[in-house]
Protein backbone atom coordinates (compact mmCIF):
# COMPACT_ATOMS: atom_id res chain seq x y z
CA UNK A 1 0.00 0.00 0.00
CA UNK A 2 1.27 3.39 -0.53
CA UNK A 3 1.86 6.08 1.92
CA UNK A 4 1.19 9.82 0.81
CA UNK A 5 3.28 13.10 1.95
CA UNK A 6 3.38 16.48 0.77
CA UNK A 7 7.43 16.13 1.43
CA UNK A 8 9.67 13.38 1.76
CA UNK A 9 13.03 14.57 3.01
CA UNK A 10 15.71 12.10 2.78
CA UNK A 11 17.74 12.79 5.48
CA UNK A 12 18.05 14.05 9.46
CA UNK A 13 20.79 15.61 9.08
CA UNK A 14 21.04 19.71 9.80
CA UNK A 15 19.78 20.32 6.71
CA UNK A 16 16.84 17.61 6.63
CA UNK A 17 15.88 18.58 9.79
CA UNK A 18 15.92 22.68 9.15
CA UNK A 19 13.36 21.64 6.04
CA UNK A 20 11.17 19.73 8.15
CA UNK A 21 11.32 22.37 10.72
CA UNK A 22 10.31 24.92 8.04
CA UNK A 23 7.36 23.11 6.26
CA UNK A 24 5.82 22.05 9.46
CA UNK A 25 5.89 25.77 10.83
CA UNK A 26 3.89 26.37 6.93
CA UNK A 27 1.51 23.26 7.63
CA UNK A 28 2.66 20.94 5.23
CA UNK A 29 2.93 17.44 5.92
CA UNK A 30 6.40 15.75 6.08
CA UNK A 31 8.12 12.21 6.66
CA UNK A 32 11.62 12.60 7.19
CA UNK A 33 13.80 9.54 6.70
CA UNK A 34 17.54 8.22 7.54
CA UNK A 35 19.49 5.04 7.31
CA UNK A 36 21.00 5.61 10.38
CA UNK A 37 19.50 3.95 13.48
CA UNK A 38 20.40 6.61 15.76
CA UNK A 39 21.98 10.29 15.26
CA UNK A 40 25.93 10.32 14.74
CA UNK A 41 27.72 11.81 18.54
CA UNK A 42 30.54 12.85 16.26
CA UNK A 43 30.44 16.37 15.07
CA UNK A 44 32.04 17.24 11.57
CA UNK A 45 30.42 20.83 11.86
CA UNK A 46 30.68 23.15 14.63
CA UNK A 47 29.51 26.82 13.96
CA UNK A 48 26.16 28.16 13.42
CA UNK A 49 26.46 31.80 11.73
CA UNK A 50 24.71 34.83 11.72
CA UNK A 51 22.45 33.69 8.36
CA UNK A 52 21.25 30.78 10.24
CA UNK A 53 20.25 32.58 13.45
CA UNK A 54 18.70 34.88 11.62
CA UNK A 55 16.72 31.85 9.60
CA UNK A 56 15.97 29.75 12.75
CA UNK A 57 15.08 33.04 14.63
CA UNK A 58 11.38 32.76 14.42
CA UNK A 59 11.22 28.90 15.34
CA UNK A 60 12.65 29.93 18.49
CA UNK A 61 15.52 27.54 17.93
CA UNK A 62 18.29 30.33 17.44
CA UNK A 63 17.46 31.25 21.18
CA UNK A 64 18.03 27.67 21.99
CA UNK A 65 21.51 27.29 19.78
CA UNK A 66 22.77 30.47 21.88
CA UNK A 67 21.45 29.24 24.90
CA UNK A 68 23.16 26.11 24.53
CA UNK A 69 26.79 27.58 22.70
CA UNK A 70 28.51 30.06 23.37
CA UNK A 71 29.25 33.53 21.40
CA UNK A 72 32.76 33.23 18.86
CA UNK A 73 33.61 36.91 17.74
CA UNK A 74 37.44 36.58 17.28
CA UNK A 75 39.39 34.99 15.04
CA UNK A 76 43.09 35.09 15.06
CA UNK A 77 46.04 34.25 12.25
CA UNK A 78 49.15 32.81 13.47
CA UNK A 79 52.60 31.88 12.46
CA UNK A 80 55.70 31.08 14.77
CA UNK A 81 53.93 31.58 17.89
CA UNK A 82 53.22 35.45 16.69
CA UNK A 83 49.60 36.60 15.68
CA UNK A 84 49.31 38.05 12.32
CA UNK A 85 46.14 39.65 12.36
CA UNK A 86 42.97 38.97 13.93
CA UNK A 87 38.88 39.12 12.15
CA UNK A 88 36.54 40.78 14.77
CA UNK A 89 33.32 39.28 13.72
CA UNK A 90 31.70 41.45 15.91
CA UNK A 91 32.23 44.34 14.37
CA UNK A 92 29.42 43.75 11.00
CA UNK A 93 26.33 45.39 11.94
CA UNK A 94 24.21 42.52 12.42
CA UNK A 95 21.45 41.10 15.47
CA UNK A 96 23.70 38.02 15.46
CA UNK A 97 27.67 39.49 15.16
CA UNK A 98 28.96 36.19 16.09
CA UNK A 99 29.63 32.17 15.88
CA UNK A 100 27.75 30.03 18.08
CA UNK A 101 30.19 27.43 18.51
CA UNK A 102 28.29 23.93 19.42
CA UNK A 103 28.77 20.40 18.06
CA UNK A 104 26.97 19.12 15.20
CA UNK A 105 25.39 16.99 17.35
CA UNK A 106 23.53 19.43 19.73
CA UNK A 107 22.49 21.09 16.63
CA UNK A 108 20.89 18.37 15.26
CA UNK A 109 19.55 17.41 18.58
CA UNK A 110 18.03 20.62 19.45
CA UNK A 111 15.93 20.67 16.09
CA UNK A 112 15.10 17.22 16.24
CA UNK A 113 13.59 18.41 19.52
CA UNK A 114 11.96 21.37 17.41
CA UNK A 115 10.57 18.99 14.64
CA UNK A 116 9.40 16.80 17.53
CA UNK A 117 7.08 19.74 19.31
CA UNK A 118 5.20 20.51 16.29
CA UNK A 119 4.51 16.94 15.78
CA UNK A 120 7.06 15.78 13.21
CA UNK A 121 8.87 12.52 13.44
CA UNK A 122 12.32 11.44 12.38
CA UNK A 123 12.02 8.04 11.27
CA UNK A 124 15.24 6.17 11.77
CA UNK A 125 16.66 2.95 10.46
CA UNK A 126 14.42 3.40 7.22
CA UNK A 127 16.55 3.71 3.68
CA UNK A 128 15.57 4.70 0.62
CA UNK A 129 16.11 1.98 -2.55
CA UNK A 130 14.57 3.36 -5.35
CA UNK A 131 12.43 6.14 -6.48
CA UNK A 132 10.20 6.63 -9.63
CA UNK A 133 9.14 10.26 -10.89
CA UNK A 134 5.61 10.76 -12.10
CA UNK A 135 2.54 12.93 -13.07
CA UNK A 136 1.48 12.03 -9.32
CA UNK A 137 4.56 12.55 -7.64
CA UNK A 138 7.58 10.64 -6.74
CA UNK A 139 7.06 7.28 -5.84
CA UNK A 140 9.68 6.03 -3.10
CA UNK A 141 10.71 2.67 -2.05
CA UNK A 142 12.34 2.57 1.43
CA UNK A 143 13.55 -0.01 3.43
CA UNK A 144 13.59 -0.92 7.17
CA UNK A 145 13.40 -3.83 9.45
CA UNK A 146 9.57 -3.72 8.81
CA UNK A 147 10.39 -4.38 5.22
CA UNK A 148 9.51 -2.58 2.75
CA UNK A 149 7.01 0.14 1.74
CA UNK A 150 6.16 2.71 -0.98
CA UNK A 151 5.79 6.50 -0.35
CA UNK A 152 4.56 8.87 -3.27
CA UNK A 153 5.19 12.03 -2.40
CA UNK A 154 4.51 15.37 -4.33
CA UNK A 155 8.15 16.51 -3.33
CA UNK A 156 11.61 14.58 -2.08
CA UNK A 157 14.35 16.73 -0.75
CA UNK A 158 17.45 14.99 -0.45
CA UNK A 159 19.64 16.01 2.15
CA UNK A 160 21.31 12.50 2.51
CA UNK A 161 25.07 13.65 2.59
CA UNK A 162 28.37 13.61 0.20
CA UNK A 163 27.22 9.99 -0.73
CA UNK A 164 23.84 10.90 -1.48
CA UNK A 165 21.65 8.00 -2.69
CA UNK A 166 19.20 10.63 -4.16
CA UNK A 167 21.46 12.08 -5.80
CA UNK A 168 23.02 9.14 -7.46
CA UNK A 169 19.64 7.54 -8.29
CA UNK A 170 19.01 10.51 -10.07
CA UNK A 171 22.37 10.17 -12.20
CA UNK A 172 23.40 13.60 -11.36
CA UNK A 173 27.15 14.28 -11.32
CA UNK A 174 29.04 15.56 -8.39
CA UNK A 175 31.35 17.69 -10.58
CA UNK A 176 34.60 19.17 -8.33
CA UNK A 177 38.13 18.47 -7.17
CA UNK A 178 39.71 16.51 -4.11
CA UNK A 179 43.12 17.81 -2.69
CA UNK A 180 45.62 16.12 -2.30
CA UNK A 181 46.83 16.72 1.46
CA UNK A 182 46.15 14.47 3.68
CA UNK A 183 43.31 16.35 7.16
CA UNK A 184 43.61 15.24 10.08
CA UNK A 185 40.46 16.12 12.91
CA UNK A 186 41.15 16.20 16.87
CA UNK A 187 38.56 16.46 19.80
CA UNK A 188 41.10 16.45 22.62
CA UNK A 189 41.04 17.57 25.89
CA UNK A 190 43.52 21.02 26.39
CA UNK A 191 45.05 22.79 28.82
CA UNK A 192 46.19 25.75 26.87
CA UNK A 193 47.58 29.03 26.73
CA UNK A 194 45.30 30.10 23.74
CA UNK A 195 42.36 32.39 24.25
CA UNK A 196 39.47 30.11 25.49
CA UNK A 197 37.12 32.00 23.39
CA UNK A 198 38.85 33.32 20.29
CA UNK A 199 39.62 30.54 17.23
CA UNK A 200 42.98 30.18 15.52
CA UNK A 201 44.33 29.66 11.84
CA UNK A 202 48.03 28.50 12.33
CA UNK A 203 50.29 28.84 9.25
CA UNK A 204 52.77 25.40 9.39
CA UNK A 205 55.42 25.16 7.76
CA UNK A 206 53.61 21.86 5.71
CA UNK A 207 50.30 23.35 6.03
CA UNK A 208 47.88 24.84 7.71
CA UNK A 209 45.90 24.25 11.50
CA UNK A 210 42.49 25.46 12.93
CA UNK A 211 41.59 25.22 16.84
CA UNK A 212 38.73 26.15 18.75
CA UNK A 213 37.45 25.25 21.31
CA UNK A 214 33.85 23.53 21.76
CA UNK A 215 33.10 23.68 25.15
CA UNK A 216 34.86 22.83 28.80
CA UNK A 217 38.26 22.07 28.08
CA UNK A 218 37.48 20.13 24.84
CA UNK A 219 39.06 21.87 21.90
CA UNK A 220 38.80 21.15 18.20
CA UNK A 221 42.31 20.67 16.34
CA UNK A 222 42.19 20.49 12.50
CA UNK A 223 43.96 20.97 9.61
CA UNK A 224 46.72 19.63 7.05
CA UNK A 225 50.10 19.16 8.90
CA UNK A 226 52.02 16.00 9.48
CA UNK A 227 52.41 16.32 13.37
CA UNK A 228 49.19 18.73 14.63
CA UNK A 229 48.88 18.32 17.64
CA UNK A 230 53.07 18.72 18.13
CA UNK A 231 52.33 22.41 16.50
CA UNK A 232 50.18 23.72 19.38
CA UNK A 233 51.66 26.46 21.20
CA UNK A 234 54.38 25.68 23.86
CA UNK A 235 52.55 25.36 27.20
CA UNK A 236 49.92 22.88 26.00
CA UNK A 237 49.20 19.74 27.67
CA UNK A 238 47.36 17.45 25.54
CA UNK A 239 44.57 15.22 27.06
CA UNK A 240 42.28 12.40 26.30
CA UNK A 241 41.20 12.56 22.54
CA UNK A 242 37.48 12.02 22.31
CA UNK A 243 36.99 11.27 18.08
CA UNK A 244 40.19 11.23 15.86
CA UNK A 245 39.74 11.28 12.06
CA UNK A 246 41.76 11.09 9.07
CA UNK A 247 40.37 12.34 5.59
CA UNK A 248 40.39 14.25 2.44
CA UNK A 249 39.20 17.57 1.50
CA UNK A 250 37.15 18.04 -1.57
CA UNK A 251 35.12 20.89 -3.23
CA UNK A 252 32.19 19.76 -5.66
CA UNK A 253 29.09 21.08 -6.60
CA UNK A 254 25.77 18.50 -8.11
CA UNK A 255 25.38 19.21 -11.82
CA UNK A 256 21.27 19.94 -10.98
CA UNK A 257 19.97 21.03 -7.77
CA UNK A 258 16.71 20.14 -9.15
CA UNK A 259 15.73 17.08 -11.36
CA UNK A 260 11.70 17.19 -11.87
CA UNK A 261 9.51 16.89 -8.54
CA UNK A 262 13.12 15.97 -7.14
CA UNK A 263 15.45 18.65 -5.12
CA UNK A 264 18.60 18.45 -3.69
CA UNK A 265 20.53 20.34 -0.56
CA UNK A 266 22.91 20.25 2.04
CA UNK A 267 25.84 17.83 1.30
CA UNK A 268 24.18 16.32 -1.41
CA UNK A 269 24.24 19.13 -3.10
CA UNK A 270 27.65 20.25 -2.40
CA UNK A 271 30.71 19.62 -0.36
CA UNK A 272 33.29 21.62 0.18
CA UNK A 273 36.59 22.06 2.98
CA UNK A 274 35.52 23.93 5.94
CA UNK A 275 37.26 26.98 5.95
CA UNK A 276 34.62 28.91 7.11
CA UNK A 277 32.07 26.95 8.68
CA UNK A 278 29.80 27.60 5.29
CA UNK A 279 28.94 24.04 4.92
CA UNK A 280 26.27 22.62 7.91
CA UNK A 281 25.03 26.57 6.94
CA UNK A 282 24.35 26.89 3.51
CA UNK A 283 22.21 23.45 3.55
CA UNK A 284 20.33 25.03 5.95
CA UNK A 285 19.77 28.08 4.15
CA UNK A 286 19.15 25.28 1.04
CA UNK A 287 16.58 24.02 3.54
CA UNK A 288 14.68 27.25 3.75
CA UNK A 289 14.41 28.39 0.63
CA UNK A 290 13.38 24.65 -0.52
CA UNK A 291 10.67 25.04 1.86
CA UNK A 292 9.58 28.30 1.46
CA UNK A 293 9.52 28.03 -2.61
CA UNK A 294 7.18 24.91 -1.97
CA UNK A 295 4.70 26.56 -0.07
CA UNK A 296 4.74 29.26 -3.23
CA UNK A 297 4.43 26.75 -5.20
CA UNK A 298 7.68 27.64 -6.97
CA UNK A 299 9.78 24.94 -6.67
CA UNK A 300 10.72 25.98 -10.16
CA UNK A 301 13.01 28.50 -9.35
CA UNK A 302 14.87 26.49 -6.49
CA UNK A 303 17.66 25.68 -9.19
CA UNK A 304 18.82 29.05 -10.39
CA UNK A 305 18.19 30.61 -6.98
CA UNK A 306 20.31 28.01 -4.83
CA UNK A 307 22.85 26.78 -7.33
CA UNK A 308 24.65 30.01 -8.78
CA UNK A 309 25.12 31.05 -4.91
CA UNK A 310 26.72 27.80 -3.56
CA UNK A 311 29.36 28.01 -6.57
CA UNK A 312 30.23 31.54 -6.32
CA UNK A 313 31.26 30.34 -2.63
CA UNK A 314 32.74 27.29 -3.51
CA UNK A 315 34.68 29.42 -5.67
CA UNK A 316 35.71 31.77 -2.96
CA UNK A 317 36.47 28.52 -0.51
CA UNK A 318 38.72 27.47 -2.99
CA UNK A 319 40.60 30.38 -3.38
CA UNK A 320 41.30 31.20 0.32
CA UNK A 321 42.21 27.63 0.87
CA UNK A 322 45.80 28.61 -1.30
CA UNK A 323 46.70 30.73 2.00
CA UNK A 324 46.82 27.26 4.30
CA UNK A 325 48.10 24.94 1.24
CA UNK A 326 51.88 25.06 1.90
CA UNK A 327 52.38 24.43 -1.25
CA UNK A 328 50.30 26.71 -3.62
CA UNK A 329 52.27 29.96 -4.54
CA UNK A 330 49.92 32.12 -1.90
CA UNK A 331 50.91 29.41 0.55
CA UNK A 332 54.44 29.78 0.00
CA UNK A 333 54.53 33.74 -0.02
CA UNK A 334 52.82 34.31 3.31
CA UNK A 335 54.62 31.34 4.82
CA UNK A 336 58.38 33.52 3.78
CA UNK A 337 56.61 37.00 4.44
CA UNK A 338 54.35 36.41 7.06
CA UNK A 339 53.80 40.29 7.84
CA UNK A 340 51.77 40.48 4.69
CA UNK A 341 48.88 39.11 6.36
CA UNK A 342 49.13 42.17 8.12
CA UNK A 343 48.81 44.51 5.60
CA UNK A 344 46.13 43.12 3.72
CA UNK A 345 43.70 41.77 6.55
CA UNK A 346 42.61 45.34 7.28
CA UNK A 347 41.97 45.91 3.46
CA UNK A 348 39.84 42.49 3.39
CA UNK A 349 38.62 42.53 6.70
CA UNK A 350 35.59 44.25 5.75
CA UNK A 351 34.20 41.50 3.57
CA UNK A 352 35.88 38.61 5.23
CA UNK A 353 33.63 38.91 8.80
CA UNK A 354 30.50 39.08 6.92
CA UNK A 355 31.39 36.28 4.61
CA UNK A 356 32.44 34.28 7.87
CA UNK A 357 28.34 35.35 9.15
CA UNK A 358 26.72 34.01 6.19
CA UNK A 359 26.18 37.54 5.46
CA UNK A 360 27.89 37.79 1.78
CA UNK A 361 24.63 38.06 -0.11
CA UNK A 362 20.78 37.63 -0.20
CA UNK A 363 18.29 36.17 -0.59
CA UNK A 364 15.73 36.89 -3.29
CA UNK A 365 12.30 34.91 -2.73
CA UNK A 366 10.09 37.18 -3.33
CA UNK A 367 6.91 36.30 -6.26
Amino acid sequence: MQAKTDVLIVGAGPTGLSAALFLLDQGHRVRLIDRRSEPSSFSKAFGVNARTLDLLSASGVSESFIANGRKLERINIRRRGKVLGTLQLDDVADEYPFLCVQSQADSERILTEAVQERSGVVERGVELTNLEQGDAGVEVTTRSSSGEQVILASTVFGADGATSTVRNLLGVDFEGTTYPEPWQLFDVELETPLPPDEANIFLLADGGMFVVRHAGNLWRVLGSGADLLGALPAGTKIGPVHWESSFQVSNRVAAKFSHGRVHLGGDAAHTHAGIGARGMNLGIEDAFVFATLFDQGRLKDYEHLRRPIVQKVVREITRMMMVPRSQTLPGRIVRAVPAIVGVVLPLARTRIQPWLLGLDHEIHLRH
